[in-house]
């Protein structure tokens, strides 16, 4: 295990566990975001308002991420781009909302939401465990990409079949990749 101080991170670049415990820190300093190598971070207790945006893609190795008992109000939508996080703790955090890209982080095997006062996902969402809560979330996503392609369902007037005919496929591909376990892409390839 390795414990450093705040100050003294600059020779820890290639640390793989890094404790920042209880220290009265309200941000995490561009010094830790350097950490490319970093795999487990602690960082419980402290006063930490938020994570920046490029968080997640400063830190791909990370598989461990301790932020319990903080004042983070939100996680960045980057979240869902990981692609080793395993370990996710936010209990005592003044979240309100998961980001639906957070589904997308299908290497999540843990996640602590206790005493968060959360209202989406809805509670008996939460209640159902991790995988149902990824899905809840991947589900979300699907639904804000309908809105952008103005569709309400699939009770769409048959005059505009291109666009009903994208929306399937969307549908079609997105249900697919979560049968088996894939990362879900939104984006919809235009077929003529």
């Amino acid at each position: 295990m390795i414990d450093y101080d705040h100050e003294s991170l600059d020779c820890a670049e290639r640390a793989v566990m890094l404790h920042m415990r209880r220290r009265g820190l309200k941000n995490i300093s561009d010094s830790v975001l350097q950490m490319t190598h970093l795999q487990s971070l602690y960082l419980e207790g402290n006063e930490i308002c938020g994570l920046p945006e490029r968080f997640f893609s400063s830190l791909p190795s990370l598989l461990w991420l301790d932020v319990r008992n903080n004042q983070i109000s939100a996680l960045p939508a980057a979240v869902g781009q990981h692609m080793c996080l395993k370990t996710l703790l936010l209990e005592g955090n003044p979240i309100t909302a998961l980001p639906p890209e957070l589904g997308n982080l299908l290497s999540l095997k843990a996640l602590s939401l206790r005493n968060c006062p959360l209202s989406f996902p809805p509670r008996d969402v939460l209640d159902l465990g991790l995988p149902k809560i990824l899905q809840y979330l991947r589900r979300a996503q699907l639904g804000e990409e309908v809105e952008k392609l103005c569709l309400s369902g699939l009770d769409v007037c048959e005059e505009d079949d291109h666009d009903l005919h994208i929306f399937r496929d969307l549908r079609h591909r997105i249900l697919l990749m979560e049968s088996q376990g894939l990362k879900t892409s939104t984006s919809p390839e235009t077929r003529d």
